[in-house]
């Protein structure tokens, strides 16, 4: 709609440069430039749009907390294997993962506190 609007506007711009005196073929040549600016302003996004979205969360909030609490349980699992083997193995083997490939809990534990 507003393409057309733009081009409908060309098109008059044309037509008084015309009955202005000019030739047909310059008439035509001089509403070309406007009529293109017009067309080219209608498809591009409006810069003025306001987006309405929320401020994004500050960095590494969610991660950092699931890091330290599986980095804290993971230190008291090192000090007690049979927690480890019932806690953490049990759960790994639930989600498909084989705790054979996995590091040992004190290795596990010390990259989780680096993503802290």
């Amino acid at each position: 709609m507003k393409t057309a609007l733009a081009l409908g506007v060309g098109v008059i711009i044309g037509v008084v440069i015309w009955f202005l005196g000019a030739e047909p073929f310059w008439a035509a040549a001089l509403a070309v430039p406007p009529t293109a600016f017009g067309v080219l302003i209608t498809r591009l996004p409006r810069a003025t749009d306001i987006v309405w979205s929320p401020e994004p969360p500050p960095p590494g909030t969610i991660s950092t907390a699931h890091a330290s609490t599986l980095a804290s349980r993971l230190a008291e699992a090192a000090e007690n294997p049979r927690r480890y083997q019932e806690r953490f193995r049990a759960r790994l083997q639930r989600l498909g993962i084989e705790a054979s490939e996995m590091p040992g809990q004190e290795e596990l534990a010390d990259k989780l506190r680096r993503v802290e």
